[in-house]
């Protein structure tokens, strides 16, 4: 007996139109065992499609003749909606007849004669067919799920039988840029050829196994019909599809490993500027510190004293303004080369914006005197809050890549226009070019990675990209507008940083003379100390120290100075550790601190200035900046002093 029958009857839906035969196949399915079947009685093919549409029964039991249609016929249609209940074919013709052949091809599961059926035939027959049924189903099933998982694979998949292609995947068809319908029925050199471009197909081919074999996996550029080049990694592996061999094609998109590792690369490169940058930018403050206080010195102090007539006086204070000059311009190269120093993940703070422009402009002008003239249309002064090293690096590359969609040797008939203004809570910057225009279908693809800038045939590699990342992070947007014969113009949003109070130092009292204060120097190099105590000495009393140490054991025992002038990098102990044993046994004399410091660049020292809230001056300083700072702390403590 069939093995449902002790758990839950068969449910048999039989299709017979004469009532004689009805009872004849009743009789012996009952005959199969006590309960062992359920039977529902249809006559016609309509009602007999309907109810193998809803999928109720088990197996069906078709007869031949059904008045105006065949059997057959109904069992093809069965087939073509999707029904997959196992159909056995019931006849009164003779069993090896036509019809058991048609009946096979048609897909019943059996053909039995009704002339020889018995319970036993009966029952062995509805058994085999609902167990193949079932074994059809989870073939089916398999099938469906690997279909699934091939068809949402995100690696292109291309199967070739026969030498053409059978089978691809929807990633293959988006990787490639061309339709599944065109590239099924290609031969290998119709569909590689096209994609790989007529320089690296014929080397491919020539490093092809023998068919059967394996490809080990290579890097490779599929070329799109747009012209966009993606990189791939392509191998090839021996499959059996469908019972036949073959050969199945994989695609690997690796345009987001590439961009990780070359932002990976920039990184690095860049950290590894910005340590330069700052190590350059330290060791030079120091000494161009003492050249300009001792310029000053020589200016103020020396050269009214000497006898000299009025016209060598006047020329040795042209040749002391020339050398002055010539000096602040490595200041203001060390201002450019601390830009770079402050790479890291820093917290955006309030950066004005036309200073960073006018150093990233240092930065690159022999690249844009060679291609344009550079007009500004800056509006007034503006901030934005924003990283300033970062900032500086996305403006640098603007302008390069504005540069560099201009011909060289035009340099009249060709502008790029650097456009500032306030929007709203946002600051708009602007980067005009006359440039050849992008259509408006790759205006947004060029901020993609390696995509090439088809006008000007600029290839913006990772430039693009990693600035709108940039400016991303920083709560901006950055975006292209261009039109024929108007250029391009990339336009930054920024945020503008909230309004601050501004803590200025009291302004000095009319008709009075600032106090004559005590400084003390901290500096391991002499040379400042002596410059900056040259400054200071005719309106205070100073005292230059070397040691840090030293400078310790004398404030602890209650030296009095009002003001200490302190390295920020000394060896032995910095102005940040003499600052924090300061603090912990004498805070009023640590509050009394002011930093100098050629450069904080490390992570440490610009979290110890955004946290003690001293006063910090970044060498190289002019003297009269010092001379003022030194003033107006002295005239805050006299006023903060009760009574005065």
């Amino acid at each position: 007996m069939m093995q449902q029958a002790a758990s839950s009857p068969v449910r048999v839906l039989l299709v017979e139109d004469d009532e004689d035969d009805f009872l004849l196949v009743r009789d012996a399915l009952r005959a199969m065992g006590s309960g062992g079947v359920t039977i529902d009685w249809v006559s016609e093919a309509d009602p007999a499609l309907a109810a193998l549409a809803e999928a109720r029964h088990e197996v069906c039991l078709l007869d031949y003749q059904l008045g105006a249609h065949t059997g057959l016929e109904l069992l093809e249609q069965a087939r073509l909606q999707g029904v997959h209940t196992p159909i056995i074919l019931l006849t009164g013709m003779a069993e090896g007849s036509e019809v058991d052949r048609q009946a096979q091809q048609a897909g019943a599961a059996d053909f039995l004669a009704k002339s020889e059926l018995t319970p036993v035939l009966l029952e062995r027959s509805i058994r085999y067919a609902i167990q193949h049924a079932r074994t059809l189903e989870v073939l089916r099933r398999s099938q469906a799920n690997f279909r699934e998982l091939i068809e949402q694979m995100p690696a292109g998949l291309t199967v070739l039988t026969g030498g053409r292609v059978v089978y691809v995947n929807p990633a293959m068809a988006r990787l490639s840029g061309v339709s599944r319908e065109a590239l099924l029925g290609r031969t290998l050199e119709a569909f590689l050829a096209p994609l790989l471009g007529a320089g690296e197909w014929p080397k491919l081919r020539e490093a092809l196994p023998e068919e059967g074999t394996p490809l080990a996996p290579r890097d490779a550029r599929l070329l799109r019909p747009s012209g966009e080049a993606i990189p791939v990694e392509l191998a090839r592996l021996p499959v059996v599809f469908d019972g036949q061999p073959g050969s199945l094609w994989v695609a690997r998109d690796l345009t987001e490993r590439r961009l990780l590792q070359s932002r990976l690369m920039l990184a690095e490169r860049m950290a590894s500027l910005g340590m330069v940058a700052g190590t350059v930018a330290h060791d030079i403050t120091n000494p161009l510190s003492y050249v300009l206080a001792n310029l000053h010195h020589l200016e103020a102090d020396v050269l009214p004293r000497l006898p000299l007539a009025e016209a060598e006086r006047s020329e040795v204070r042209t040749l002391l303004g020339d050398i002055r000059h010539g000096a602040q311009s490595f200041r203001d190269i060390i201002q450019q080369l601390r830009v770079f120093a402050h790479e890291g993940k820093e917290a955006p703070a309030p950066v004005e914006v036309h200073r960073v422009l006018e150093s990233s402009i240092r930065m690159v002008q022999h690249t844009l005197r060679q291609r344009a003239r550079l007009v500004r249309d800056y509006t007034q002064p503006l901030s934005v809050l924003a990283d300033e090293g970062k900032l500086g690096q996305v403006f640098m590359h603007l302008l390069v890549n504005a540069a560099e969609a201009l011909p060289e040797g035009d340099v009249e008939h060709q502008e790029i226009r650097l456009v500032t203004r306030p929007q709203g809570a946002q600051v708009a910057i602007e980067f005009h070019d006359t440039g050849a225009s992008i259509p408006p279908d790759r205006r947004e693809r060029v901020f993609e990675p390696f995509f090439p800038e088809a006008a000007g045939g600029v290839d913006t590699g990772l430039g693009l990209s990693v600035c709108r990342t940039i400016v991303t992070d920083l709560g901006g947007r950055l975006a292209l507008e261009s039109g024929p014969g108007r250029g391009r113009v990339f336009r930054l949003l920024l945020p503008v940083p909230e309004r601050q109070a501004v803590l200025s130092p009291p302004p000095l009292p009319l008709g009075n003379v600032p106090r004559r204060g005590r400084i003390l120097i901290v500096d391991d190099e002499r040379m400042v100390g002596v410059a900056i105590r040259r400054a200071l000495q005719r309106e205070h009393e100073v005292e230059v120290m070397t040691d840090a140490r030293e400078a310790l054991e004398r404030l602890v025992a209650g030296d009095p100075f009002d003001i200490i002038l302190c390295d920020m990098m000394m060896p032995e102990m910095s102005g940040m550790e003499l600052y924090e044993e300061l603090s912990r046994v004498a805070p009023r004399v640590a509050g009394r601190m002011v930093f100098l410091t050629g450069g904080a660049f490390t992570p440490r020292a610009r979290e110890f200035l955004g946290r003690v809230g001293n006063p910090c001056m970044e060498k190289p300083f002019l003297p009269e900046e010092l001379r003022q700072l030194v003033q107006s702390l002295l005239v805050r403590e006299s006023s903060a002093k009760p009574g005065a």
